[in-house]
């Protein structure tokens, strides 16, 4: 899949990008909108028929598994301890390891704040999860288009993007996009 990724600043930003995209032919499956949590959300579910995935909704993942994100960080932590014990190892250097089957777990013992693990299970790669979790940081919003194109033969040389994706990049700037990055 090919995809354009748009980041706003405002949710009204995201309303308008929405609303022209769903004018320019396309559908709830190709349009996906990020947010760092509801706060951010809810007036663009509200006022689009567009869901928005949350991050912190989707890092509560494993609290609905039952051992709850203090759990998982705990049981890691003792696993950890018992490696220490095991291994004669001090310090951090076995957190990595006791966490390394649990990303959510293993952000709550590193500080790995910037949700990384999470964006990249949405489907972005290296270098989007690094611009779209800074851009999460700071309270942006993130609108994807994804449709099954590949590179066309219009945006070859220099020539006009005649694609739909290059009709998303141009409603995205068309609604003040911070920043448009071109997916992978």
């Amino acid at each position: 899949m090919a995809k354009k990724i748009g980041i706003f600043e405002t949710e009204q930003q995201v309303i308008t990008a929405i609303e022209q995209l769903e004018q320019a032919g396309f559908v709830q499956g190709e349009l996906k909108v990020i947010a760092k949590d509801s706060e951010h959300s809810r007036r663009v579910e509200a006022e689009s028929d567009v869901h928005v995935d949350e991050l912190r909704e989707l890092e509560e993942i494993p609290d609905r598994q039952g051992l709850g994100s203090l759990g998982m960080a705990a049981a890691a932590g003792f696993a950890g301890a018992g490696m220490n014990a095991v291994y004669g190892m001090t310090g951090y250097g076995t957190a990595p390891y006791a966490a390394g089957g649990f990303p959510f777990a293993a952000a709550i013992l590193l500080g790995d704040d910037d949700h990384s693990g999470t964006l990249q299970s949405l489907g972005l790669e290296n270098e989007e999860v690094r611009l779209c979790s800074d851009a999460l940081q700071s309270g942006s919003l993130i609108v994807i288009v994804e449709t099954l194109e590949s590179k066309s033969l219009f945006d070859k040389d220099g020539g006009p993007d005649l694609s739909r994706l290059g009709a998303a990049e141009a409603v995205f700037r068309a609604c003040n996009a911070s920043s448009v990055i071109a997916g992978e």
